[in-house]
């Protein structure tokens, strides 16, 4: 990678002693950083500068100044020109080093090059010295300076980076935390952002195993809850997760994604309470995630008439097999028969039933409709409610995304 130096060129006094001071703190910068190629930026007028430069260039090295292109700048105190030159230089020599250096050129210049030098991430410079009569730069006492701009402009987008991470868009997260060039934990926030973009998509083994190196103590709670949730199947864990995502739906005002979650937490608060009661095969839950219900273990709980209701509609194959598969509605049913308090709720509780309705109407699922704001949040109480029945309130903490 080559060094290329950009420096705007003022024209100073306008006196011959003025404009070769300057052109020899010009030169000093050259001399100092030794670029491959050099941009000037200035007008017609400081052309005048350059040839003074040439001049001096050739006294003090016996060759001429090569490698350089001058960009005419009509508008010096004109902004959006002078910016949009710069700007479309620096994409110019994307393959090279870019030391940007404001010694000299208008208010206007100067700014755009400290502006640029912010934005694209590049080293400021400034060519200062001890200054005679008429306050012009006596040569030989230069000396270059260089300021870092763009740790102002890493801090502005760190402060994005969080603000994107804590509204859940993690993609944008990441590729705004790419952008910034110094900050010191920034592998660590890499890991954070992939880790919970992964957990939020329910990918939990993706995003424990990515947690679990990190040391971290707003991760902590979180770690402990992913690996009870991985490695231990716990149905109440599952729970706590899908009404943790629902809420970040509800905050992001993704009201049919909301619903969608909290209907698929009903029915599992209700297969959780079947697991409980030693319902479900576990051997065929534990080889592939399914929920089935042992008909042997049912008839030995219920009188034939009302196992025979339950078998109504299942698959020859599955009865030959032993196991019924229940819906969200007749998983409650079931209970319900069984006498169990979250049977007998849900069969009295016309509200609920109404608001799952809306999943059903909804465009993800069966309908054309949208879900209102009222309906996720009057549901989602509702999930709190029968959730609280099924497992212990402190976990819904332990699972919450962290802020940055």
């Amino acid at each position: 990678m080559g060094v290329a130096l950009f420096m705007t060129v003022g024209t100073g006094r306008r006196t011959e002693e003025s404009i070769k001071s300057l052109a020899h703190g010009i030169l000093s910068a050259i001399t100092h950083y030794n670029p491959d190629k050099i941009v000037f930026f200035g007008s017609d007028e400081s052309k005048e500068t350059i040839t003074s430069l040439k001049d001096q260039y050739y006294e003090e090295k016996r060759k001429k100044l090569a490698d350089y292109e001058f960009i005419t700048v009509s508008g010096v105190d004109d902004f959006d020109e002078c910016f949009e030159r710069m700007r479309r230089k620096i994409e110019e020599y994307e393959g090279y080093e870019i030391i940007i250096d404001y010694t000299s050129g208008t208010k206007t210049m100067t700014m755009c090059a400290a502006i640029c030098s912010m934005l694209y991430h590049k080293r400021l410079s400034l060519i200062s010295g001890k200054r005679g009569k008429d306050g012009i730069v006596i040569p030989g006492t230069e000396k270059p300076g260089e300021q870092n701009l763009y740790s102002a402009y890493d801090k502005l987008q760190f402060d994005r980076v969080k603000d994107l991470f804590n509204s859940y868009r993690f993609e944008e997260s990441r590729s705004t935390l790419n952008q910034i060039v110094i900050l010191g934990e920034k592998e660590t926030y890499e890991k954070m952002i992939d880790a919970y973009d992964q957990w939020d998509k329910f990918n939990h083994q993706a995003a424990f195993e990515i947690l679990k190196d990190i040391s971290d103590s707003r991760v902590s709670q979180n770690k402990a809850f992913l690996g009870e949730l991985v490695h231990k199947i716990n149905l109440k864990y599952f729970i706590i997760d899908l009404i943790n995502n629902a809420a970040r739906r509800i905050e992001e005002e993704k009201y049919d994604d909301a619903v969608a979650r909290l209907y698929r937490t009903v029915e599992l608060v209700a297969q959780a309470r079947l697991m409980d009661m030693d319902l479900i095969d576990k051997n065929r839950f534990k080889d592939n995630m399914a929920f089935v219900i042992r008909l042997d273990i049912l008839k030995e709980r219920l009188d034939d008439e009302v196992v025979n209701k339950h078998c109504n509609g299942q698959k020859d194959d599955d009865l030959k097999r032993g196991i019924i598969k229940l819906s969200l509605y007749k998983s409650y049913a079931l209970l319900h028969d069984l006498n169990d308090d979250l049977g007998v709720k849900f069969d009295e509780d016309d509200t609920l039933q109404t608001l799952l309705q809306s999943r059903n109407s909804s465009i993800l699922a069966h309908g054309l409709r949208s879900v209102e704001k009222d309906v996720a949040e009057r549901l989602f109480e509702k999930v709190i409610e029968y959730a609280g029945i099924a497992l212990l309130d402190e976990l819904v903490g332990k699972a919450a995304f962290p802020r940055l």
